[in-house]
């Protein structure tokens, strides 16, 4: 059964497209060669604009598995990826540290500048924090929220300190790669693919 596109069903498949990035977001940081692509988003040391658009080889792959379910579902499969472009679009002006915190009821519901500075945080406080595409109510529920309370400190908690395309591109693999050929055993071989990165 397909559902029909009416104003309801879009805000519907919005809201469950925004839930549907959070856990594909969440397993980008959480599973190992899900960070080995999504690490080039956090190497910049910088936040600003850019930084957006700082995709990595598998970025456009993961999200499949995630958004089928609302194809499953019966969403119309164009509304489904209007759905997660709305996503992607409303978190580029989120990479600014021009915009401090907004009023507070704002700040409770939705993704911010703020809550979005501290996702992208080095800090111990600030790792695997705030996965939030438009809504920052899902780390709420799901125990993944923090505020901003101490300066944010840019990029992964080793840093690149290069500018080649080259390495900042393919360096979460490589990493990979070199932890998965010194490991000893398939076992733990494997176990580099899907347990958390670190």
């Amino acid at each position: 059964m397909t559902i029909p596109i009416t104003p309801w069903s879009i805000a519907l498949c919005v809201v469950l497209a925004d839930l549907a990035y959070y856990f594909e977001h969440r397993f980008t940081h959480r599973v190992g060669i899900g960070w080995a692509t999504h690490t080039v988003h956090h190497s910049s040391p910088y936040f600003n604009i850019s930084v957006a658009y700082r995709f990595g080889p598998l970025d456009g792959f993961f999200p499949l598995f995630f958004h089928v379910p609302l194809v499953m579902a019966g969403f119309n499969p164009i509304l489904v990826l209007f759905s997660e472009v709305v996503v992607q679009v409303y978190q580029t002006p989120l990479h600014t540290e021009t915009i401090g915190k907004l009023p507070r009821p704002v700040e409770a519901v939705m993704n911010t500048p703020s809550h979005h500075r501290v996702h992208h945080g080095s800090n111990p406080c600030y790792i695997d924090k705030n996965y939030g595409g438009i809504f920052i109510v899902w780390d709420r529920l799901f125990g993944t929220f923090a505020e901003e309370r101490e300066p944010v400190v840019y990029g992964i908690t080793t840093p690149l300190n290069t500018v080649n395309p080259f390495v900042v591109f393919f360096h979460g693999f490589a990493r990979l790669g070199r932890q998965m050929w010194t490991a000893r055993g398939l076992g733990a071989k494997l176990g580099y693919l899907v347990r958390p990165p670190g």
